[in-house]
């Protein structure tokens, strides 16, 4: 039995102490290694627990868009009118913001002095974000420089990034902005109505002609990235990628070189009126291409689609020349004297004249109690209706209509394309007005007021009354009494392509209508117009004092507006097709207040005609294969 507290030798080992002092050192040191450890968790776990796990959460996948490059827009002849440069934007995610309001306010005011907006107006931007998860441009257009001098600032804001994107650029953006327009973010509304076809709340898209009108075809389809974000907010690495898809390429109908000359001619021609606006076309007579289209005044279009200030926006609208007002397709304007075609054609055809029957032509005539004057102030003698086209005497037409009657001449009015809108590759051409007693009575009541007075149905037969159209659809008219009768839809568009360069569509002929007019009576309004360009006394002089030979036909019109009397400002109009026997095109010219249209707008007229004939050949040359 071994006693307590007694050494006991095993194997002849003397006995030792249970603890050395290497021990006790060892011991000592890893209890104090310990202790600091956990001291660090603790203060890890307690202290910066909240900063750690929010950074851990930063290092999260973000689904980018990889926004698709605009389809690019040419002229007839392959010519880049719109195309697409590359920009960066500043966008912010809300919902990946600080929920910390401090920590939160303190970001979004160095946000705001990063984007030069102030903080409020940052905040008011975040308020209205439609959706917390899509990305709010907080300043867009960036140039790379800029982009870059900001890279270096972003990181530390979480939910902050900079997005490269390709932005639009109008490679004459004054010349065409009517015709192209221009793009611009997409508006609440609009994303309202657009959002379930995959458009984002801060989503590009066409605002106005062709732009808005093909934005199908233009807009492309997005492609998107997983990008990786570290907890700085920087990206580490792309995860899974799918490519855009650019747009398709639309070639327009129009001549780059006839659309410059025909804008230069217009604005010079209002110039010399004393002027601000007015409307020029040009459109092939046997298709309905459009090789000019010219409204004056136009706009910046790249100062749009940039992102325009809100008081240089305002200033535009107050504008009292309105440069936003695309005149050639929804200009409202009484025709005057161009009109007297279709009062031709309806008396003809309704029996109420003949081809060889004649009507006076006296300075005046007297019509329920009120004179009707001619815009000659002597008697003209008898004539035909040929005679009255080319002379254009109003008392000959006022007889005429009063035979017809209000209802049969607007059935034809409209036959011949008045009161409705063209079908166009661009939004909203308008339609214009079409009166007779129906539409009075439904327009403006049952009282006494509104009752049609039988002299509207005189003033209506030369164009004036309530009558109303665009140069558009006066365009197409003078197509039709050309052609043969073909009342064409006008178009904008002779070919769209896709990415790669294979034919989507090509324009084709679109009839909209046949002219209720029979060959005899179409040939001899036909005649009339030929007189009005060639006769001695025809109203078309300024084509015979420019020695023009390539013969057409042609109508004067003045047109009074602005209420009732003599003493009324005019608008100056004028219609024609060339050549005669084979019309190939068909001009209009309208200048907004430009008084007799013989004086204003055929000498515009005869300077597209000119430059028409002079450069036939390059305007003709097919287009790219």
């Amino acid at each position: 039995m071994l006693g307590a507290g007694r050494w006991v030798d095993l194997g002849g080992s003397s006995p030792r102490p249970g603890w050395s002092p290497r021990l006790l050192g060892f011991v000592l040191l890893f209890s104090l290694a310990t202790g600091l450890l956990g001291g660090r968790l603790v203060q890890l776990q307690v202290g910066q627990g909240s900063r750690l796990a929010a950074a851990g959460d930063g290092n999260r996948v973000h689904r980018e868009v990889l926004e698709a490059e605009r389809g690019i827009i040419y002229d007839r002849h392959g010519t880049q009118l719109a195309i697409n440069r590359p920009a960066w934007s500043l966008l912010v995610v809300p919902a990946e913001l600080p929920l910390d309001a401090g920590r939160r306010q303190a970001e979004l005011e160095r946000l705001a002095q990063l984007a030069g907006r102030s903080g409020a107006d940052l905040r008011a931007l975040l308020a209205r974000a439609p959706d917390a998860q899509a990305p709010v441009t907080v300043r867009d257009d960036l140039e790379p420089a800029a982009a870059q001098a900001l890279a270096e600032r972003l990181p530390g804001l979480p939910g902050v990034r900079l997005v490269g994107h390709p932005v639009r650029n109008y490679v004459d953006g004054r010349l065409f902005s009517h015709v192209i327009g221009y793009t611009g973010r997409i508006d609440p509304d609009e994303y309202g109505r657009l959002r379930g076809a995959g458009y984002r709340p801060d989503q590009l898209l066409g605002k106005s002609g062709v732009e808005a009108g093909l934005e199908a075809d233009l807009r492309g389809r997005d492609g998107w990235a997983d990008v990786e974000y570290d907890a700085q907010g920087e990206a580490a690495r792309t995860l899974r990628r799918q490519a855009p898809l650019a747009g398709d390429s639309v070639y327009l109908s129009i001549d780059s070189g006839l659309q410059q000359r025909v804008a230069g001619l217009l604005q010079e021609g209002i110039g010399r009126a004393g002027r601000q606006a007015g409307a020029a076309l040009v459109v092939d007579t046997r298709d309905g291409e459009l090789l000019a289209m010219a409204s004056a005044p136009g706009f910046d279009a790249n100062a749009l689609s940039r992102g325009i200030g809100g008081a240089d926006y305002a200033r535009l609208l107050q504008d009292p020349a309105k440069p936003l007002y695309d005149r050639a397709a929804a200009g409202l304007y009484p025709p005057g004297s161009t009109f007297k075609m279709i009062t031709a054609a309806a008396a003809l055809e309704e029996g109420r004249i003949g081809a060889g029957s004649t009507l006076p032509c006296p300075a005046a005539i007297s019509y329920g109690g009120w004179t009707y004057r001619n815009w000659a102030g002597y008697d003209m003698g008898a004539m035909n209706v040929r005679k009255a086209l080319a002379v254009s005497c109003d008392t000959f037409f006022y007889v005429a209509a009063e035979q017809v009657g209000d209802r049969p001449l607007a059935r034809y009015a409209r036959a011949f394309g008045y009161g409705r809108a063209p079908h166009l590759e661009i939004p909203r051409p308008a339609a214009g007005i079409v009166p007779d007693r129906d539409w009075l009575a439904a327009t403006c009541g049952a009282g006494p007021e509104c009752r049609w007075n039988p002299g509207e149905t005189l003033t209506m037969g030369i164009g004036q009354s309530y009558l109303l159209t665009t140069p558009l659809i006066q365009a197409m008219y003078t197509s039709a009494l050309a052609n043969g009768g073909t009342l064409l839809s006008p178009t904008l568009v002779s070919q769209v392509r896709d990415p790669a360069g294979a034919p989507v569509r090509n324009a084709a002929p679109a009839p909209a209508g046949r002219l209720p007019v029979s060959p005899d009576n179409l040939a001899t309004v036909r005649q009339g117009m030929h007189d009005c360009m060639n006769a001695a006394y025809g109203t078309g002089f300024r084509f015979r004092a420019a020695g023009f030979s390539h013969d057409g036909g042609c109508k004067t019109g003045t047109a009074q507006y602005g209420g009732s009397g003599t003493a009324l400002p005019e608008h100056a109009w004028f219609l024609m097709f060339t050549p005669f026997d084979n019309p190939e095109v068909a001009i209009v010219v309208l200048v907004e207040g430009g008084g007799e249209g013989s004086d204003t707008a055929e000498p515009i007229a005869v300077g597209i005609a000119d430059y028409y004939y002079s450069h036939r050949d390059a305007i003709r040359a097919p287009g790219p294969a």
